[in-house]
């Protein structure tokens, strides 16, 4: 599950560096497609070169450079060329295999270069590249690529079967727990976006592209909490408009991780919106992203605005009936965060809720050691000079905490304090102080627990970072 999670973040971390080269091929498939407002098929042309070329190839790079800098990402768009070169529509899937795969090797090959005469670096690193890379782009043209078009093949017949048989409420059983694991950006635009392009050339439109992107799952679980929990009312509101109006559905997903259970009730959501745009005939004519209410609706086109809100509608409320009866059924609420230095106390029952409840002590153990040195550090009274916000996914909540402490240092006129949103697995080393929430804590790797670390109820809430703000002006100046 650790290594599920990672992986998740890891293809998060590319797509959302090219969300906006998504955006736009999306825009101007629902403008200027044939099914489009103005239709144009010069602009229709161009944009399927950005989207079959152009973005497989800043997506390789991406993935190899995440691995082995600038030189991996190179080396990726060189093998991507082999895959590119066969013109069978699976350059994007491609792209998110090889980029990590040809970092990782370049990660490998630069420790050898690194250790010839620096005379001969600047050399060794680029005959390198060519010699390797003329070798992965052989190997993917013909190994790979075969391989690649009979896999997605498989796919692709399963996604038929289920579209052809009324059966695409089926794939929320898989989609659904994948993006609670931060496997929704592989996927959505991995899987569900290609083969939804295939299908909008044929129909117009594609029930594909709703499959992942459709928010109302989420809101349905945060809508509960809100009602189920009502202390952290402001918490869940922040959560909402993030989940319904920005796209982010990382938000929710902490909250999913932390009570299994409620992966059921989203499933059941999920069910409900495809059956809904399934009977409703409801599709988009373009991919969304991120998988807003405003972007979807943007999306529709000319008419389906009513089968559209509908789906969403339904797939909220049906989440929001179940996860509001397990929160409130066998001690599901979730537990009180007033005390953070006393032990939590919970009604619990079965070995899960009593193994959850260890984790919490431990956690509350660990908390109380970070503090006395936190104490320490302070004392020592050193200058704040880099901040890391951290979530699961370095995505989320942890992007518009960050936004939101650098508003108000500005506010205050202080400045020389960098604050960045990271994962939990990707701090770098530099980052003095960390921020995270309090439910995260327990989650944080062994690693980063030497590190001064403040917890606040909310990343969103302005009014916990009191705390921050004080300790930067004392120990700034």
């Amino acid at each position: 599950m650790k290594y599920i999670r990672r992986i998740g973040k890891y293809y998060t971390g590319i797509i959302m560096k090219n969300i906006g080269i998504f955006l736009c091929v999306g825009l101007l498939l629902v403008l200027f497609g044939e099914q489009g407002w103005m239709p144009d098929a010069h602009i229709s042309e161009v944009t399927m070169l950005l989207y079959h070329v152009i973005l497989p190839t800043m997506v390789a790079y991406e993935g190899g450079a995440r691995f082995g800098g600038t030189s991996g990402g190179i080396l990726a768009v060189l093998a991507l060329a082999g895959v590119l070169s066969a013109d069978s529509g699976t350059g994007l899937f491609g792209a998110m295999v090889i980029g990590p795969l040809a970092g990782g090797l370049w990660r490998q090959i630069g420790k050898v270069s690194e250790k010839t005469d620096f005379r001969m670096k600047m050399l060794v690193k680029n005959l390198s590249l060519a010699v390797f890379g003329s070798v992965l782009l052989v190997l993917t043209k013909t190994l790979f690529v075969p391989v690649l078009e009979g896999a997605l093949g498989i796919v692709c017949q399963g996604v038929h079967f289920l579209v052809a048989h009324h059966m695409t409420f089926a794939a929320s059983i898989l989609l659904e727990p994948a993006k609670v694991f931060f496997l929704n950006n592989l996927m959505n635009h991995g899987i569900l976006v290609p083969l939804g392009m295939s299908q909008v050339q044929e129909t117009g439109s594609s029930i594909l592209y709703l499959m992942e992107t459709n928010p109302g799952p989420g809101l349905g679980v945060l809508l509960a909490m809100y009602f189920r929990n009502k202390e952290y009312k402001s918490e869940y509101v922040s959560a909402m408009l993030a989940e319904s109006v920005g796209g982010i559905h990382e938000v929710y997903f902490p909250f999913v991780l932390s009570d299994l259970r409620l992966l059921l009730p989203l499933i059941l959501g999920g069910m409900a919106g495809n059956i809904c745009f399934e009977f409703l005939d409801a599709g988009l004519k373009g991919a969304v992203s991120p998988g807003s209410f405003l972007v979807i609706l943007l999306m529709t086109g000319k008419e389906g605005f009513f089968p559209m809100m509908a789906g969403m509608a339904a797939s909220a409320a049906v989440s929001f009936a179940g996860c509001f009866f397990l929160l409130g059924y066998g001690g599901g609420k979730e537990p009180e965060r007033k005390q953070r230095g006393e032990e939590m106390q919970r009604e619990t029952t079965g070995r899960l809720a009593d193994e959850m409840q260890a984790d919490e002590r431990l956690a509350d153990e660990v908390q109380k050691e970070q503090m006395l040195r936190d104490e320490k550090k302070m004392q020592e009274k050193k200058r704040i000079e880099q901040i890391a916000f951290v979530c699961d996914g370095g995505v989320g909540s942890s992007v518009m905490g960050s936004a939101l402490l650098r508003r108000l240092l500005a506010q205050r006129g202080i400045t020389g304090v960098k604050v960045q949103a990271f994962a939990a697995d990707l701090v770098p080393q530099e980052a003095e102080v960390l921020v995270c929430q309090k439910d995260f804590y327990r989650m944080l790797p062994k690693d980063v627990l030497t590190k001064e670390i403040f917890t606040v109820d909310s990343l969103v809430q302005p009014e916990g970072f009191a705390q921050i703000l004080e300790q930067i002006e004392q120990r700034n100046g």
